[in-house]
């Protein structure tokens, strides 16, 4: 197969999805098509993740995930209610168990405020259980338009719609590599090549190597990050009734293990994060040597150690041990049955951690002459994706002109 186009992106994940979806939107003339190694879309990040649509509070005002939160947010609902997709608001309370969570409690309080977020209420511990009489804190944040989707029900729609648009979205195709050319890109993938004028790289747990691939040289490189669920039932299942979350850590990018309903009515705790072994590590013995073996002996790797060593070696007990992780949901709920739980599904993040070995806190989009990478899109991405798709789309619209 050789053949030209105005634009390649790779990966059919949601942000790809979206980005595709809004070039086409902005100029329907684009030729387009979507490079997706897998045999269907959302298979990694955008169909495994919690399905919460986020509110923006906890970011920095003024970051990347900040200003798209918000408005991918809003565009996202929109999208969801002309569609007829399934959506529900059950709210997020946040909880702060110490003391030392209520001061941060107050800094997610500003934030929220900063970054726009409707209807927010700061609670007191006879607030909470007003809320979810069974939770246990010192105080509170609650967040009453928090809501949860189905991202695979979202990202199979677009995939129709841009179908429908005429964009080719080539399922089964494993990018291998792209080189500047004359009047564009040269890419190559494993059924053939085709020229085109600008790429987007969307690859999520593989778009470090996408970037590398298409001689750019970022400085940083994608950790994969397994979360893990547990499955609420019994009288466990009935506790609580929105979505309950701790207080995050502000050294991670990460949200702690929380409660969620799904849309099929069960209920979750999690996700943990774990180093995985492999970047689609999806169980415990998923492991790539060469994978391990070129991570393990990086600078970058050591640096990361010496800045996260204790806590990786909590998410693994968590991971290891049924009682550390129901722990982690007794701190709040204290009410839950651990022989409620059950091991659920899996989902890996793909996390950049940058040369000095530090988790990348922000979105991250390199922009080059004719490509542009989305190297760092984890959570929350999905909530964000037609905002994130609608600014790589500005930018590679301009690169065409």
């Amino acid at each position: 197969m050789n053949d030209r186009t105005d634009v390649v992106v790779v990966g059919a994940g949601i942000v790809g999805l979206a980005t595709a979806r809004a070039i086409v939107a902005a100029r329907p003339t684009t030729r387009m098509v979507i490079l997706e190694k897998e045999r269907g879309v959302a298979r990694h990040q955008s169909g495994r993740n919690s399905g919460v649509l986020h509110t923006g509070a906890f970011y920095p005002p003024g970051s990347l995930k900040a200003r798209f939160c918000s408005r991918g947010r809003s565009m996202l609902l929109d999208f969801v209610g002309q569609q007829g997709l399934p959506v529900e608001t059950p709210g997020k309370l946040v909880v702060a168990a110490t003391a030392q969570d209520c001061e941060r409690l107050d800094e997610i309080g500003r934030r929220a405020q900063a970054n726009n977020v409707p209807q927010v209420e700061r609670l007191d511990a006879n607030g909470l259980r007003r809320i979810e009489p069974n939770v246990r804190g010192m105080a509170g944040l609650w967040l009453p338009t928090a809501a949860i989707v189905d991202f695979n029900a979202i990202a199979g729609r677009i995939a129709e719609d841009l179908s429908h648009e005429g964009v080719e979205v080539r399922l089964g195709c494993s990018f291998e590599e792209a080189r500047a050319s004359a009047d564009g890109v040269h890419v190559r993938f494993d059924a053939g090549v085709t020229d085109a004028r600008f790429l987007v790289n969307c690859a999520g747990l593989f778009s470090d190597q996408v970037a590398w691939a298409s001689g750019s040289r970022p400085p940083l490189r994608i950790l994969p990050f397994r979360g893990e669920y547990v499955r609420l039932g019994g009288r466990s299942r009935d506790l609580v009734r929105g979505m309950v979350y701790p207080v995050p850590d502000p050294r991670l990018p990460f949200l702690g293990i929380h409660l969620t309903p799904r849309l099929d009515g069960t209920m979750e705790a999690g996700p943990n994060a774990v180093l995985a072994l492999a970047r689609e590590g999806y169980r415990r013995g998923d492991v790539d040597l060469r994978e391990v073996a070129t991570t393990v002996g990086s600078l970058r790797f050591l640096r990361f150690l010496r800045r996260y060593g204790a806590v990786g070696i909590r998410e693994l007990r968590r991971s290891l041990s049924a009682a550390e992780f129901a722990r982690a949901i007794l701190r709040v709920v204290p009410e839950v049955d651990p022989a409620d739980l059950t091991p659920s599904r899996s989902g890996v993040r793909a996390q950049a951690v940058s040369d000095r070995g530090q988790l990348v806190d922000d979105f991250v989009l390199l922009e080059e002459r004719r490509a542009l990478h989305v190297l760092n899109a984890p959570s929350p991405a999905a909530s964000s994706s037609f905002a994130i798709g609608e600014a790589v789309a500005e930018r590679v619209l301009a690169g065409l002109s």
